[in-house]
């Protein structure tokens, strides 16, 4: 009898070939599966025993993500689900290993001559910027090859630009040098931190919900709030927020618990525009949430040279606050509509969901993961050795022969996963180093930060208006990561001029970053979510727009009121969080319009304008707020209590 990791399996499987991968068989399938497990062998074993030299470790991830690219996604996306590879994709990955062995063998001469090239140098360069470029296209759409190529062009023809833009012309041989020859390059520090930390945690969360976390999460989740007033969307919040802790994705977090959630809030009687997004909102801080962030959380610490977990516990905060905002605004919308709870008989029980054959599996690796980056431990050889708590425990929990090779094939199936996962963000990262390279070379960063000043006019708040304005325009097609990257290298410098806290910059352009996968027009989230439900994306954004509300606003607290990122006092940090706490709860009942009863727009603002005193810094603006939101809750609770109400079910 197939089992429910099986099911689960081969669902995934079937939802990456209609996302776009080919749906290859026979002995062409196996090489890919063959090369997608060694892709993660190759992480593994480097993450235990130690990286090679830069340029060999950077190219040869990359190398192995060229192959499966160029073997798994078609030209073009109407040609998803074909069972062969085309001829030219043959080529292309031959010229791949080719551009990438080059740099292997020859590391030694690379190294010895750093500002020397030779023809085949220059070749082989030529042709791995395009098969990056094309390579990227494949995975994360056209717009962010298109940004790269702009730079290339800018950085070659910068004399026709006008002042303050013009910069001296660089010559082709020269920028092929620094992209392919260089530590700057698309061998540069971003492809660095993807080969050494992104890669492994990328796998990590792949073995944890491939060996059954994904659905352990969820039944947490129905038994913690299934039973309470809008249960079904309570339980996508609870279950996005646990699964978002290890894949560190909107869209794959809204793809994955969305299949299960909206199709229940449905089922409840729940608005299709709504079910979608209330998954969509709570999605979308994957990227936002400890222990595991995404991608971006790693660059912001090599970035700013501190350690990961002091990034993770800045976020911690910020991360709590928007759930509970979610969470709120949920509460007070299903009260208001009176949407029903889970029935009874689909909320497992807390003794089958934590049962030790489930349960061990996936806490004691997180345990690990937390014990070897509190010892000091680097990122890369706390996720190698909950990575190995994880496989053991899997594997060895019961002994019996045939159980325990039913369970190595689906680690294999979950490497292969990973291998595939690893795919859509290399491209994108490789793709991003070249454009940060090219944006050093040209001095764009300090002129775009020098724009920034002036036009901002030295104000902060101005400046943060741009900056969060830059973030999500640069985010509307680009993955979230390419777009704090680029946000990183031309807004955060401002920001630090005029006052803010490094890493509170960074995550200020972070959070929007991750934002333009709710906001229109180019939402990814929201239309992944929309199509599980089948609902209209227009009306999935506006209402995603409404439940996030506190998560558009937390970055410009947490810049004005840095405690809330652990830059503090310790009881300066617990007096910020419990009132930004209470802020945050009633701006769920102004957005959504109810607290013991319907409330007017006047009562809306004031709701609304005592919730952001509360998450302003400073004791007047605090005791103020109280003062608003406790006379209109006791006004509310009195009027609630003098008129008949309907009896909720």
């Amino acid at each position: 009898m197939e089992s429910e990791n099986d099911k689960q399996i081969a669902k995934d499987d079937k939802s990456k070939s209609k996302g776009g991968f080919r749906d290859l068989t026979g002995i062409v399938l196996r090489i890919s599966q063959v090369i997608a497990v060694c892709f993660v062998v190759f992480h593994i074993y480097t993450a235990g025993a130690g990286p090679f030299p830069n340029l060999q470790q950077r190219a040869m991830h990359t190398g192995f993500a060229l192959i499966l690219t160029f073997m798994l996604l078609p030209f073009r996306k109407k040609n998803a689900g074909s069972k062969k590879i085309p001829i030219v994709d043959i080529i292309f990955i031959g010229l791949a290993v080719w551009g990438v062995i080059h740099i292997v063998k020859d590391y030694n001469w690379i190294m010895e001559h750093p500002a020397e090239s030779r023809p085949i140098d220059f070749f082989l360069g030529i042709i791995m910027i395009l098969l990056v470029l094309e390579a990227g296209r494949r995975a994360v759409g056209i717009l962010f090859p298109i940004l790269t190529s702009f730079f290339l062009f800018y950085t070659y023809f910068g004399m026709i630009f006008p002042d303050p833009w013009k910069h001296p012309t660089y010559p082709i041989d020269g920028i092929v040098q620094v992209l392919y020859l260089s530590d700057m390059g698309m061998w540069g520090f971003v492809t660095g931190i993807s080969a050494n930390i992104v890669a492994i945690f990328i796998i990590f969360g792949s073995f944890l919900l491939f060996t059954g976390g994904g659905e352990t999460f969820i039944d947490l989740s129905l038994w913690l709030t299934g039973k309470y007033y809008g249960g079904a969307a309570k339980v996508s919040t609870v279950a996005s927020a646990l699964f978002g802790m290890v894949s560190g994705s909107a869209v794959a977090n809204t793809a994955t618990t969305g299949n299960f959630t909206i199709p229940m809030m449905k089922r409840l009687k729940y608005g299709r525009d709504f079910a979608a997004a209330v998954e969509a909102t709570a999605s979308s801080a994957g990227q936002l949430t400890p222990p595991i962030m995404g991608a971006g959380a790693f660059l912001m610490a090599e970035i700013l040279e501190i350690p990961y977990l002091k990034i993770a516990l800045a976020a911690a905060l910020p991360a709590f606050l928007f759930y509970i905002g979610i969470f709120s605004s949920i509460h007070f919308e299903s009260e208001k509509k009176n949407l029903g709870k889970v029935p009874e008989d689909r909320i497992p029980s807390v003794k089958q969901t934590l049962r030790p054959s489930r349960s061990l599996p996936l806490i004691v690796p997180l345990v690990v993961l937390f014990i070897y980056l509190f010892r000091g431990y680097s990122p890369t050889a706390a996720a190698f050795w909950a990575c190995s708590a994880a496989l053991v425990l899997f594997v060895f929990t019961n002994i019996k022969t045939k159980e325990i090779i039913s369970r190595l094939k689906i680690v294999i199936k979950g490497a292969e996963a990973a291998g595939r996962s690893l795919v859509q963000v290399v491209a994108l990262l490789v793709c991003a180093n070249m454009i940060i390279a090219l944006i050093n070379l040209t001095g764009l960063g300090i002129k775009m930060s020098d724009a920034i000043m002036s036009v901002s006019g030295n104000s902060e708040f101005m400046a943060l208006i741009l900056a969060a304005m830059v973030s999500l325009i640069l985010g509307m097609g680009i993955p979230t990561t390419g777009a704090y990257l680029l946000s990183a290298a031309v807004v955060v410098p401002a920001l630090i001029k005029l006052g803010a806290l490094p890493i509170a910059a960074h995550l200020f352009v972070f959070y929007y970053a991750v934002l333009s996968a709710l906001t229109p027009p180019v939402c990814a989230g929201v239309y992944v979510a929309a199509g599980i439900a089948g609902s209209s994306w227009i009306k999935t954004a506006w209402i995603s727009i409404r439940l996030a509300l506190v998560k558009y606003i937390i970055p410009f607290i947490f810049i004005y009121n840095p405690e809330l990122v652990f830059a503090g006092p310790i009881h300066s940090v617990l007096l910020a969080f419990i009132t930004a706490t209470i802020g945050v709860i009633f701006i769920g009942a102004g957005t959504m319009g109810y607290f013991r009863g319907d409330i007017n727009i006047i009562k809306r603002l004031i709701f609304l304008g005592g919730a952001f005193l509360l998450l302003l810094p400073g004791t007047s603006t605090d005791v103020f707020g109280l003062i608003l939101l406790l006379g209109m809750a006791c006004y509310q609770i009195w009027m609630a209590k003098n008129r008949i109400v309907p009896k909720r079910a």
